[in-house]
């Protein structure tokens, strides 16, 4: 069964592509930000001992965060191709 993403919206052009790469940058960012705040104002978290493991923590977050948009970004635009996606898509989806 052939790959088809949700939206046909592909980085076939430059101006494509980085929409969809602003896009994820963006959802990450804003992401990671709201977990460094939570980090530094929740009652649990407030104690972590230093620097070092809040910041090991919230770089964990932001991986995991644009890991999961760049998949989910695969499957709803069919992004991931490369720097400027074939104009016939790939035939699975890695």
């Amino acid at each position: 069964m052939a790959f088809k993403p949700f939206i046909n919206f592909r980085g076939t052009t430059i101006a494509r592509a980085f929409l969809i790469n602003a896009l994820l940058i963006g959802i990450t960012t804003a992401l990671t930000i709201e977990v460094r705040r939570i980090i530094q104002h929740h009652k649990y978290t407030k104690e972590l001992p230093d620097r070092p493991h809040k910041v090991l923590v919230t770089a964990t977050a932001s991986f995991l965060f644009a890991l999961t948009a760049y998949i989910a970004a695969r499957l709803v635009f069919g992004s991931g191709g490369g720097m400027l996606a074939m104009k016939k898509p790939y035939p699975t989806f890695l």
